[in-house]
């Protein structure tokens, strides 16, 4: 999401003749964009503001911008801590960032038309809807992003369009729960539906997916339609059912692993990732088994581990944060070196095999691209190959790489 919302300030800020630059010397604004979900991003965050904080002493006329989901929870909190920053915007009023931020100076921006050109690449990323109504316990998102909103679907595929003609093929349509999307009739497999009528757009993919939200309507779309990637990224975050329950997840380990046989049974080749969070509050040694189990039962084609971490706000910060935290690293540990042995073994039965891959970029004469069920690519090749459909041989593979040659 917050890749989806710095591209769009990009564009905007284009329209109104500024540029991004590499060089913080080279700044007139510096703007972090940051995330609540996990305590280790806003110490990531607070580390950098340190740091611009030491530049902007030696380099006062710089402007220091905090956006996005840290800046919803603390707000002014911000400016407290560091009083460098001059603008705080938090993730409710992300469509304004830019406007605000080019108002720091002293320039009437307000009565100009904005005409955003969009930025030619061959994956881009589109919002279909914002906040959540879910309330996980151990969750900040629905507290900083606010309820849940879908976005028109008719502004959605114009932007998608648009997307399209300046050179993109694989658009990733977002949300906190893209399955619970909808915009008066439209439900999420409508949406779909009408991005796929888009001429010259070869590949839809979408995250991110609820359990308990996941419909066979999806899953059919997913089967039948061409365009659509063979990948889904459905988060688990226990195998336990005390567990799932006390994060307010309202799925059973048994509704997902069926859910699971349903979309193999369905889309064969298709690959599933997910998201597993350790140690939450009251999780035994039995509780995280299940998780470890399940891991090696269904095999996915990659995870996400997350030692738990309590989030301001959220009904798990009630509970007691009762796993020691050398614990939780063990366990975090072992899941992620069984999802590494799985993973190498799923990329070493493609050894030998031409897959077709969607060409993203170049640098140095290597190309990077993605299988259609999201397994990136390596290959030597040209410039001319970005955008299109090739065929690679796999000649060598690495836990969440392959590389071979153009055949």
């Amino acid at each position: 999401m917050n890749v989806c919302d710095s591209d769009m300030l990009g564009s905007v800020f284009s329209a109104y003749g500024a540029s991004k630059v590499n060089n913080l010397s080279e700044a007139d604004v510096v703007i972090l964009n940051t995330c609540t979900v996990r305590a280790q991003a806003e110490q990531k965050a607070f580390s950098y503001l340190g740091r611009v904080k030491e530049f902007k002493q030696k380099n006062p006329c710089i402007k220091i911008v905090v956006i996005g989901c840290m800046a919803e929870r603390l707000g002014t909190n911000i400016k407290k801590r560091f009083n460098s920053v001059d603008l705080i915007i938090g993730a409710k009023d992300i469509d304004n960032a830019a406007l605000r931020i080019m108002n720091l100076f002293r320039t009437n921006y307000s009565s100009k038309k904005v005409n955003c050109e969009i930025k030619s690449e061959i994956v881009r990323y589109v919002t279909i809807m914002r906040g959540c109504d879910n309330y996980c316990s151990y969750c900040a998102v629905p507290f900083v992003r606010g309820r849940e909103i879908s976005i028109n679907c008719e502004t959605i595929v114009n932007e998608c369009s648009s997307m399209v003609k300046n050179g993109a093929r694989e658009i990733i349509l977002l949300g906190q729960n893209v399955n619970s999307y909808q915009y008066k009739d439209v439900n999420f497999a409508s949406l779909i539906k009408k991005a796929a009528t888009i001429e010259n757009l070869e590949r839809i993919r979408f995250m991110t997916n609820h359990p308990k939200d996941l419909s066979d309507d999806l899953i059919k779309i997913m089967a039948t339609e061409p365009k659509v990637c063979s990948h889904i990224h459905l988060p688990m975050q226990s195998a336990s059912d005390k567990i799932l329950k006390v994060m307010n997840r309202k799925y059973s380990y048994e509704h997902y692993l069926g859910l699971i046989n349903k979309l193999r049974t369905a889309v064969p080749g298709v690959s599933v990732t997910t998201d597993i969070i350790v140690g939450f509050p009251g999780e035994t040694d039995e509780d995280f088994e299940d998780t470890l189990k399940a891991v090696k039962t269904i095999r996915f084609g990659g995870l996400y581990v997350f030692r738990y971490s309590p989030r301001p706000d959220t009904k798990a910060t009630e509970m007691t944060d009762d796993v020691p935290f050398e614990e939780k690293k063990r366990r975090h540990a072992i899941i992620l070196k069984e999802s590494n042995k799985i993973s190498i073994e799923i990329v070493l039965e493609m050894l030998g095999s031409t897959q077709q891959v969607l060409a993203e970029e170049i640098k140095n004469g290597i190309i990077k691209a993605r299988t259609k069920n999201g397994r990136k690519v390596f290959t030597e090749g040209r410039k001319e190959y970005i955008g299109k459909h090739i065929n690679v041989n796999i000649k060598e593979a690495k836990v969440n790489s392959l590389f071979g040659d153009i055949v």
